[in-house]
């Protein structure tokens, strides 16, 4: 389970160059609420874009930045996933993404899209759409469970239950026969 402990960001959308730390240790659970234009998404935005690199909106990289100061933008996010403590570390003008696994730094060796699915896939085992669809019950983007289309749900529950699910192709209209025996393949929906 990931316990999320702190969250801070600067320069990031409409917040200046100073960090603004948010938290999340004295609640089992956290409700965000508060007026128009008080910073609600803009939390999710930066937790969103300290975990995955993307803004829970939808907002294009560039546009994340500061608009006044144009650099240093960055989010951060410290959590622990049973003993171990993670601190992810990403940033804009100059770009940046740092993974620290109690206290060192991850080797940065891969790429910046195989250093994210290490993230997903060995660290959080979930992906942005899962991450979004069950952590962060935002009302703009949160589609009910059961609204889901049909590969949505499945896609949400094997990354929840961490499975790869076996299913024929019959079940989606192009089946194969091949000695009268349906042709089933392993497959692991695309994200």
């Amino acid at each position: 389970m990931i316990i999320f402990k702190t969250l801070s960001w600067k320069n990031f959308l409409s917040t200046g160059n100073y960090k603004t730390t948010l938290d999340l240790t004295r609640n089992n659970n956290t409700l965000i609420s508060g007026d128009n234009g008080a910073g609600k998404s803009t939390i999710l935005d930066a937790l969103c874009f300290s975990l995955f690199g993307k803004s829970f909106r939808g907002i294009k990289l560039p546009l994340l930045t500061n608009s006044i100061n144009e650099k240093e933008c960055e989010a951060e996010i410290e959590f622990s996933i049973g003993r171990d403590e993670y601190k992810v570390v990403r940033g804009l003008k100059p770009k940046k993404f740092e993974i620290h696994k109690n206290g060192d730094l991850l080797n940065q060796d891969a790429k910046s899209r195989d250093y994210q699915k290490i993230l997903e896939e060995q660290i959080l085992k979930m992906t942005f759409k899962s991450f979004c669809q069950v952590v962060i019950l935002g009302s703009s983007n949160y589609i009910p469970f059961m609204k889901l289309n049909a590969s949505d749900r499945r896609a949400v529950v094997e990354n929840l239950l961490d499975i790869d699910v076996f299913f024929c192709d019959e079940f989606f209209g192009t089946s194969k026969i091949s000695n009268g025996r349906s042709i089933c393949k392993r497959h692991r929906p695309q994200n």
